[in-house]
């Protein structure tokens, strides 16, 4: 399938009027593709997994395994040791609750930013207050960036953990992860990374990064809500405790006391999302079956993703009285996200004023409180922005939708402020 996706291949886009929409770095939209192959597992395969030994209930969960398979080789991890999550946010608190919380103690050290999602932050955060390690924060470059130098400087023998962002939801620029990782791994230190961001918009290996675990979400790229993944180094599985108790988890429970499994299998407490996982999976396929200009899978998404990101940045970024916060100063866009603020004018109104001309973006703090108080020394609202994100299924012209939106947006404010 040729990049962009044409709107057939998207059920909201299809229509008479198409929506431009650009909020995919919260949630992309899904292709016929992946609505159909979930739709079919509940309609003709659906059943318990790990559960019934009669042959509908064997084939759901061989539906099941093969899913954490594709799922597990997307990233370039050990099947053995992928977990299925809720998402993200799941992800990182199971290694939160289920190595940190148990591993950690008074006088270690835990290494994050102030760049992180709330996801990456608060459950260290969390983890700090609760067995007295010290939190530690690297430093930021004045435009938001990691200060690379002052990074490496926090690890040292009494850091115990480093958790980092691949790329910013907000700023849309890769982190220097890999240098961050290989220093944490010289002192021995566990190393977790939120890859929410990355792993829809770029190849991704967890052995080529160096990280221990990372956690990413099927809805961010193209599949289903309530289900993501954390990919685990098998050597740091062994050394985590149960995260939930329950049926499908449990080796032998009897009153005197109970055993789990081992490996992945020891998170699947409960009934778990098959179809999830199922359309998980269906939405790696479609990825990895994507062209554009010659290159092919997550090579092409990531050209394409730099190639709109580009525009987007060209089309915008001379609007009188906006103020660019991603792509940040310094740097040339590497993927589908332009985050801004225009002077005078709340990006909560100047979103509705988007919607209103069928330009769908996010305004807020998307889930950054501290890197937007980083970066507050400039606008009127300063610790809110807009950001337009764009996938594989928005086209040139969509950006420059989004730059007239923005232009009729303040002339429109304008006119009724001197009003």
């Amino acid at each position: 399938m040729q990049l962009p996706l044409p709107s057939s291949e998207i059920p909201l886009l299809d229509q008479e009027e198409r929506p431009c929409y650009l909020d995919s770095a919260a949630t992309t939209l899904k292709p016929r593709t992946v609505i159909d192959r979930i739709a079919r597992f509940y309609a003709e395969e659906n059943a318990p997994v790990h559960r019934g030994v009669y042959e509908l209930s064997q084939r759901a969960t061989d539906l099941y395994e093969q899913a954490r398979k594709t799922v597990a080789e997307f990233v370039g991890a050990d099947v053995e040791s992928l977990i299925f999550t809720k998402g993200t946010t799941e992800g990182l608190n199971l290694m939160a609750r289920a190595w940190a919380e148990e591993k950690l103690k008074a006088g270690d050290e835990i290494v994050i930013s102030a760049q992180e999602h709330h996801s990456n932050f608060t459950p260290w955060q969390e983890m700090a207050r609760r067995t007295g390690a010290t939190l530690h924060f690297a430093p930021l470059n004045a435009n938001g960036t990691l200060d690379l130098e002052g990074a490496l400087a926090l690890i040292g023998n009494r850091t115990k953990l480093v958790a980092m962002s691949h790329v910013s939801n907000v700023l849309g620029i890769e982190n220097p992860v890999r240098e961050v990782f290989a220093e944490a791994k010289r002192v021995g230190a566990v190393t977790v990374l939120d890859a929410a961001q990355a792993v829809p918009t770029r190849p991704v290996d967890v052995n080529d990064l160096g990280c221990d675990a990372l956690a990413f979400s099927a809805h961010k790229m193209l599949g289903p809500t309530g289900i993501g993944a954390l990919a685990v180094n098998p050597n740091l599985l062994d050394q985590m405790s149960a995260y939930q108790t329950g049926g499908g988890m449990i080796e032998r429970v009897a009153v005197d006391g109970t055993t789990y499994l081992d490996g992945a299998a020891r998170y699947d407490a409960g009934t778990p999302n098959a179809a999830g996982a199922v359309g998980f999976a269906a939405a790696c396929d479609y990825l990895d079956a994507v062209d554009y200009e010659g290159q092919s899978g997550m090579e092409a998404v990531a050209a394409y993703e730099h190639n709109w990101g580009q525009h987007a940045v060209e089309q915008v970024a001379g609007i009188e009285g906006i103020r660019m916060l991603g792509p940040p100063e310094g740097h040339p866009p590497e993927g589908g996200i332009v985050a801004l603020q225009l002077d005078g004018i709340h990006p909560h109104d100047l979103a509705v004023l988007l919607d209103a001309q069928n330009v769908m973006v996010r305004a807020g703090h998307h889930c950054t409180m501290p890197l937007h108080a980083h970066l507050s020394s400039g606008g009127d609202f300063p610790e809110t922005s807009l950001r337009a994100s764009a996938y594989i299924y928005n086209t040139l012209t969509d950006a420059g939708r989004l730059a007239d939106a923005l232009k009729f947006a303040r002339e429109a404010l304008t006119r009724t402020t001197v009003a």
